[in-house]
């Protein structure tokens, strides 16, 4: 099993969903994210999406935090927006729409003061941005 959540909105916000349903929001995410991904933050987001759905299915576990995305402060309101615009596009083909729209919402309701400077993304040991 998997927990998505925003540790700043609390349990009450948590989504708990299976390995297989987690990997698959990522890869469908991630597919719709590429087509429309121009700058470097958005070409190593779909990186990192692939990555951890990779490395969710084959732990068969984990958890993923809304503050695992690599969120920069001054550029934070144009990467929500994409991140969600993302999540909505891949939703309307997904069996998976109701879970999307949930992680959906953590991501809309992200304080903008819990973005940390400097933060950087966690790749799996194998992988790496191009």
């Amino acid at each position: 099993m998997v927990v998505i959540s925003n540790r700043r909105l609390g349990a009450a916000a948590e989504l708990l969903v299976s390995s297989d349903v987690a990997s698959a929001m990522l890869t469908e995410t991630a597919a719709a994210a590429r087509p429309l991904a121009q700058g470097r933050w958005e070409h190593e987001l779909v990186q990192w999406l692939d990555d951890r759905a990779r490395t969710i299915s084959a732990r068969d576990t984990s958890d993923l935090d809304v503050t695992d995305i690599a969120w920069s402060p001054e550029n934070f309101e144009r990467q929500q927006r994409f991140v969600i615009d993302a999540i909505e596009r891949a939703a309307l083909l997904s069996l998976h729409a109701r879970a999307l729209q949930r992680w959906s919402t953590q991501i809309a309701q992200h304080p903008r003061e819990h973005v940390l400077v400097g933060r950087r993304w966690a790749w799996a040991q194998s992988s790496s941005p191009a």
